[in-house]
């Protein structure tokens, strides 16, 4: 499962996700497609509106 599949298994949308972490949701659409690497402070504000944390958002994102 990656960042997209958490969020729609969270039952967000990008939007959503955006508004809740607090980056943009270009931000968080480059993030789903790959077009850009998260920083670690992206990565923490998405961990913490999906209510999991970092380390399993990039264990998620590798096993994909």
């Amino acid at each position: 499962m990656n960042i997209k599949q958490m969020r729609k298994a969270a039952n967000l949308t990008q939007q959503q996700l955006a508004d809740k972490s607090g980056i943009s949701r270009v931000t968080l659409t480059r993030i789903e497609t790959g077009a850009s690497n998260p920083s670690l402070e992206s990565l923490r504000a998405i961990a913490h509106a999906l209510g999991c944390t970092i380390d399993t958002l990039l264990n998620e994102s590798v096993a994909s």
